[in-house]
């Protein structure tokens, strides 16, 4: 009987990465839908979430973390504020993006990363890449062009939202290349505050310089703001990092798939909003490249 019982709890515990990781990825989905509900200015948006997500880090830190902050060589500071500079610039065009072509797009577009770092690293780097992820950039990339040159055909007043989207790809791909050496050192909660406030940092400098509104917001505002920083950021990224520690890492890559499908499903349930044919068949192109790149890792892991 307790064999049993020991059984079905390890039985549960191993499914809870699983549920963590769907949970997740259902939060990180609605991040372009707390989007297009904001009336501000997208900088604005930006700026207001990554603050918020910073100062919801901080409680985490300030117990254990306090000392690590000061332990940390002041290049290594730099090389995360440059990370943050980054994100920002991500944040900057994506939340632009949503704001001018479909959900489905923007998100497809912004969350190719994983064919973004490949290019990146095998053009900058001169990273290695075996025959499968070669493929399977080939296809995404494919699957990009289809995408552009279907929506331009279909709704060429989208065009500008998929370069935004686009370019907040290729700003993404460039973080988490530059992210990843400094992910090994420093730990999850540091790393996090120091590059979302140099990432909210990056986006008030530009606000302020353009004068854009962001002080007369109405409550609503603010409160979507704050929803932004638990839901998506929080929430999403929190359990997605978690899940990473007890599955594999392609597992949790691979996941990440699902994020402009959950987006595309909530855009269509809320908004009535469908993405168009190039964009349909474009984007299943290229989540069919990026899982050919994904799990590509796992060959050489």
């Amino acid at each position: 009987m307790l064999t049993g019982a020991i059984v079905m709890v390890d039985r549960i515990d191993s499914r809870l990465p699983y549920f963590a990781l769907v949970i997740g990825m259902f939060a990180i989905s609605t991040s372009a839908i707390l989007i297009r509900f904001s009336t501000s200015d997208p900088l604005v948006i930006g700026s207001y979430r990554q603050t918020f997500a910073t100062l919801l880090f901080v409680p985490f830190l300030i117990k254990d973390k306090a000392s690590e902050l000061r332990s940390i060589p002041h290049p290594k500071i730099a090389e995360m504020a440059f990370a943050g500079i980054l994100l920002g610039g991500h944040f900057g065009f994506f939340i632009s993006s949503v704001k001018a072509t479909s959900i489905t797009a923007s998100v497809l577009l912004g969350t190719c990363h994983v064919v973004y770092v490949a290019v990146i690293g095998w053009l900058i780097l001169g990273e290695r890449l075996n025959r499968k992820a070669i493929t399977g950039t080939i296809l995404a990339l494919f699957g990009i062009a289809v995408l552009f040159w279907g929506d331009l055909v279909e709704d060429p007043g989208n065009f500008r939202g998929n370069i935004l989207a686009f370019i907040s790809g290729i700003l993404a791909g460039f973080y988490y290349l530059g992210g990843r050496r400094l992910r090994t050192e420093i730990s999850l909660p540091m790393y996090a505050l120091v590059v979302y406030f140099f990432s909210a940092l990056t986006m008030w400098s530009v606000v302020i310089v353009q004068g854009l509104e962001y002080q007369s917001l109405p409550v609503a505002e603010i409160q979507l703001f704050i929803l932004m920083a638990l839901i998506p950021t929080l929430l999403g990224h929190t359990m997605q990092n978690w899940a990473l520690g007890y599955l594999p890492a392609y597992v949790v890559s691979i996941s990440l798939l699902s994020e402009p499908v959950g987006s595309g499903i909530l855009g269509w349930l809320i908004f009535a909003e469908l993405p168009s044919q190039g964009v349909f068949i474009g984007g299943i192109i290229v989540l069919l490249g990026v899982y050919v790149v994904t799990s590509a890792e796992k060959a050489t892991s």
